[in-house]
């Protein structure tokens, strides 16, 4: 994609929208970017013009509503973002606490990703961490509505969002997804929020490097660990994900192809999850490349690359797990 093409396109008035969605804000351009140029932020940029101008996607435009009227990009029940949790008997963050456990839309709403989520709570209640939820009082962070170029709204959605973190009295946020742990560290930060973020892998990694539990070490086999975009090139927290796996001396780590700063994204962030594309997806070629290294599992700790990983392993016909690094934690405990 050109973007300076793109650029051109749009300042004599041409039409940008075949290329304009294309973009899985990855920013792995960014990182080769000789002059430096913030080329999603651009992207964005375009975006908001195809809004403001009425030519953005239908499926743009109904995500949109969505998070309006239920609070999500995926248009599931308010009341359904907390079955993650049932008989969980997890602590209400509004009865206050240190840490907040921010779920997310696609954890919260993805059958497949609950069984990581509740291997993250058991490993923060084995640890002794004062953590509570949201519930179904959580709202999108909102990034969703920041990858189509809606500003105004997304101003409405973060000061709400800031006040209901700042009610809890926490001091930290936990962010299951990596996408919404950075909108919290960029765009929040830039509009007050005191708090402290961290992706969970981040968090996860240090109550295991800090003896707060306690790992078995039977584990064993050949793992290959997927880096996420907003993990490596966004967050640099591809050290956080190879460093559980040092405590596993059984366990041998077989890197893929690409790898840390370098990841292949798995093509379903800037809102691309939303969207139908034609042709081979970026996570097919992922998972390839994961089958050569002759893993047994792919680790990550993105909700939405495990959901892109684990559909292209089933569609491609790849016998390769897929797992959140949650889980495998959760799986291996004393």
């Amino acid at each position: 994609m050109d973007v300076r093409n793109l650029m051109r396109r749009a300042q004599i008035g041409l039409d940008i929208s075949e290329k304009v969605w294309n973009c899985s804000t990855c920013k792995l351009c960014e990182e080769s970017c000789p002059r430096q140029v913030s080329i999603v932020n651009v992207i964005t940029g375009l975006r908001q013009l195809e809004l403001e101008e009425q030519k953005a996607p239908d499926k743009i435009v109904k995500l949109l509503w969505d998070i309006y009227e239920t609070g999500n990009p995926w248009g599931g029940k308010k009341g359904d973002r907390l079955k993650w949790a049932d008989g969980l008997n997890l602590k209400d963050a509004k009865e206050g606490t240190d840490v907040i456990l921010y779920v997310g839309c696609d954890a919260a709403y993805n059958k497949n990703l609950h069984k990581s989520l509740r291997s993250l709570t058991d490993i923060m209640k084995r640890a002794g961490v004062n953590f509570g939820i949201l519930g179904n009082e959580e709202k999108c962070c909102g990034e969703p509505i920041r990858n189509a170029g809606e500003k105004y709204y997304l101003d409405d959605l973060v000061h709400e969002n800031i006040a209901q973190f700042e009610k809890t009295g926490a001091k930290t946020v936990v962010a299951f997804s990596p996408h919404c742990g950075n909108m919290f560290n960029t765009v929040y930060k830039k509009r007050g929020l005191k708090i402290e973020v961290k992706n969970y892998s981040e968090f996860l990694n240090s109550l295991i490097r800090d003896d707060k539990v306690k790992i078995e070490n039977g584990a064993h086999g050949k793992i290959t660990i997927h880096d996420p975009c907003y993990v490596s090139r966004y967050g640099n927290g591809s050290e956080d994900l190879r460093g559980t796996f040092a405590l596993f001396p059984e366990v041998e780590v077989k890197e893929m192809l690409s790898s840390g700063k370098d990841s292949l994204c798995c093509g379903g962030g800037g809102n691309r999850m939303f969207i139908d594309f034609e042709g081979k997806r970026l996570s097919d070629f992922r998972i390839e490349q994961a089958r050569d290294t002759g893993a047994d599992t792919v680790i990550t700790a993105c909700p939405i690359c495990n959901m892109n990983l684990l559909d292209s392993a089933k569609t491609n016909g790849v016998k390769i797990q897929v797992k959140e690094l949650a889980e495998f934690v959760g799986e291996n405990l004393k």
